[in-house]
């Protein structure tokens, strides 16, 4: 119940992340995930939020093939309404649980988990990285965005307000060695990008 509330106030505001904090493209993870996709790649964008990142694939890539899934319907709204306002017709979008995926295993070239896993505990992380692993298909990659803090003062003066107000589980997961964290999860990271703010992990099986 408290995480739809949440859901429901931020969902109307969730875009000004890349207003705030992903302003320069050149070095922003919306790029960095653009970069990992392939032409008519079957893409499943995992708690796709308002599908931002959908649509930057999208417009980039319009020979893509992209599914969104989202438990919050608050998110979902937001993004159909930016999908149809854009006359975008390569997005599906689905209320799905990301814990409890009703596709085929093996049906995806690409599955994006972006500023999603530190919001979780363990319990809900390892289901979802579960059910990523089943339907994503043998050659395919993993795409993780996670938030990660700026050595620079002006930089983290500015991403104050996300590390104070993200729930508590992000205060574990930032500290946590990403390589050994997705080996645990039968997942080894190919590429690891330093953005703005964040990191992009390309991760194979």
């Amino acid at each position: 119940m408290k995480t739809n509330i949440f859901y429901k106030l931020i969902a109307s505001v969730y875009d000004l992340l890349d207003v705030i904090y992903f302003r320069n493209y050149e070095r922003s993870p919306r790029k960095a995930v653009v970069e990992a996709i392939s032409p008519n790649d079957k893409i499943l964008d995992l708690c796709t939020g308002t599908a931002t990142n959908a649509m930057e694939i999208s417009n980039a890539i319009p020979t893509t093939e992209i599914v969104g899934i989202d438990l919050s319907e608050n998110m979902l709204k937001v993004a159909r309404e930016k999908v149809e306002k854009a006359d975008i017709k390569n997005i599906k979008l689905y209320n799905i649980d990301a814990t409890k995926l009703n596709f085929k295993s093996e049906s995806f070239d690409k599955i994006l988990l972006s500023l999603v896993l530190h919001e979780m505990d363990e319990e809900l992380r390892s289901k979802i990285l579960s059910e990523a692993r089943r339907v994503l298909k043998k050659d395919g990659r993993i795409i993780i965005t996670e938030w990660e803090r700026s050595k620079k003062f002006l930089e983290r003066l500015r991403f104050l307000p996300i590390h104070l107000f993200e729930p508590k589980p992000y205060r574990t997961f930032v500290k946590e060695d990403m390589y050994s964290y997705f080996a645990k999860h039968g997942l080894q990271i190919e590429k690891y990008i330093h953005c703005d703010y964040t990191k992009v992990l390309i991760l194979k099986t």
